[in-house]
């Protein structure tokens, strides 16, 4: 008897069609034809594309925290945070928790806009990161992470200083 991957039709040799978790737990599914191949679809674009998500904040302070902190952050996460400031201002981010995947996942900081000429740093580990300021009015930060290992994430306070 041959290997089974869980994806044979039914009634072709195969076992009936399930779902196979990030856990490896099995879950039957109860669709026929082409719904079933459909459904398949979908939850292998959702698991393969992980959390995309973009945050604009605005005003004097505030909080930003990676997605599911502090229960650890998703696989193939791509956010992305941009901090405004009111004119002549700066921003001042502190964190208080910072735990992403050593070398794999990553925070980078930029002192504007996210784009390549204003990188100012690339965190990653599980060491508290000392406090940054920015040298005009946006902030932003850019987490991503790959296809395995998370971690709890991270927790900052901005606030705007005159």
């Amino acid at each position: 008897m041959k290997p089974s991957s869980g994806w044979e039709p039914r009634g072709c040799g195969g076992p009936n069609p399930s779902v196979r978790s990030e856990s490896g737990i099995r879950a039957p599914v109860r669709a026929g034809g082409s719904r079933l191949l459909l459904l398949c679809w979908v939850l292998f674009i959702a698991s393969a594309t992980g959390q995309n998500c973009t945050f604009n904040l605005q005003g004097p302070n505030g909080t930003v925290e990676s997605p599911g902190f502090p229960y650890g952050y998703p696989n193939y996460a791509n956010c992305t945070w941009i901090i405004t400031a009111e004119e002549q201002n700066r921003i001042q981010l502190v964190f208080h928790a910072f735990a992403l995947e050593e070398d794999f996942d990553v925070l980078s900081v930029f002192d504007g806009v996210p784009e390549q000429g204003n990188l100012r740093t690339r965190l990653t580990g599980f060491q508290l990161p000392a406090p940054i300021v920015s040298t005009g009015v946006v902030l932003s930060l850019w987490l991503v992470s790959d296809y395995a290992v998370s971690a709890q994430g991270f927790h900052a306070n901005y606030e705007e200083w005159h």
